[in-house]
C-alpha cells in the first residue's frame, strides 16, 4: 500500500511507512493509489500533447517540402499584376535565375547590367501605363479571370525542354493558359484576352519567355 502522507510504496502488511514512519491504513493507501495516479495521467496527458505538437511541425515541414513552390495561378497573377504596376523587377522574377544569367551571357551582359536592364523596362511598362491614363483618365481599375487552360505534351513538351537546354533550366512541365483582361473606367470598359505561356521547374512556374517573346 502508499503512504498517505508521503506517498512511498510499502507492503500491505507493514503498519508504519518505511520512510516517514507514518501510520498506514487502507484510507490513507486509496488517497496515495488516487494521487499518484493522478499524477501519472497528468504526465500522460503532457506527453500526448508534446507529440501531438511534434506531429504538427512535421506536418508543415512535410507540406512545404512536398507541396511548396509557386502554383501557375499564383504566377500568371503575379504577371498581370507586374505588367499594371510598371513592375519589371516581379516580372524578372517569375522568369528562371539560370535563364537571365544565360540571356545577360549572350547578349553580352553581366549581372552589374541588370539593375539598368530592369530600369529600362519599367520605362517602357510605365510609357504603357501613361498612355491608359490620357485616353481613360485616372481611377481606372483592371481585373483578369482565367478562361481556359491547356497542358503542352508530347512533341510539342519536348521542343520546350530543348529550348532551355542550353540554359541549363530542367522544364518538366508546360501550360498554356488564356486569361481576359477587363479595364474599367468611368464610362469605359473595355476587355481583352491574353495567353500566357508557362513552364514548370523544380516545385514552381514560371514564364515561358521563349514562348512569349517580348514582355515589355
Amino acid at each position: 500500500m502508499f503512504c498517505g502522507k508521503c506517498g512511498t510504496k510499502n507492503e500491505d502488511n507493514v503498519e508504519f511507512c518505511t520512510n516517514c514512519g507514518a501510520r498506514l491504513n487502507k484510507a490513507t493507501s486509496k488517497r496515495a493509489t488516487a494521487v499518484s495516479v493522478t499524477s501519472q495521467n497528468d504526465k500522460n496527458r503532457k506527453v500526448g500533447m508534446i507529440a501531438v505538437a511534434v506531429a504538427a511541425v512535421v506536418v508543415i515541414i512535410l507540406g512545404v517540402v512536398l507541396f511548396g513552390g509557386r502554383s501557375y495561378k499564383a504566377t500568371v497573377e503575379k504577371f498581370v499584376d507586374a505588367q499594371f504596376d510598371a513592375n519589371a523587377e516581379a516580372i524578372f522574377d517569375l522568369m528562371p535565375e539560370k535563364l537571365i544569367d544565360y540571356a545577360l551571357e549572350q547578349d553580352g551582359y553581366d549581372s552589374d547590367d541588370l539593375d539598368d536592364l530592369i530600369d529600362d523596362a519599367n520605362e517602357t511598362l510605365q510609357d504603357q501605363l501613361d498612355s491608359l491614363d490620357s485616353y481613360l483618365g485616372e481611377g481606372w481599375k483592371i481585373s483578369y479571370e482565367i478562361l481556359d487552360t491547356e497542358d503542352i505534351k508530347g512533341d510539342d513538351l519536348d521542343d520546350i525542354k530543348d529550348a532551355y537546354e542550353d540554359a541549363d533550366v530542367k522544364v518538366s512541365a508546360a501550360k498554356d493558359v488564356e486569361i481576359e483582361i477587363t479595364v474599367k473606367a468611368d464610362e469605359t470598359e473595355s476587355s481583352n484576352s491574353l495567353d500566357v505561356s508557362l513552364i514548370k521547374v523544380g516545385r514552381s512556374w514560371y514564364l515561358d519567355v521563349m514562348s512569349m517573346g517580348n514582355l515589355f
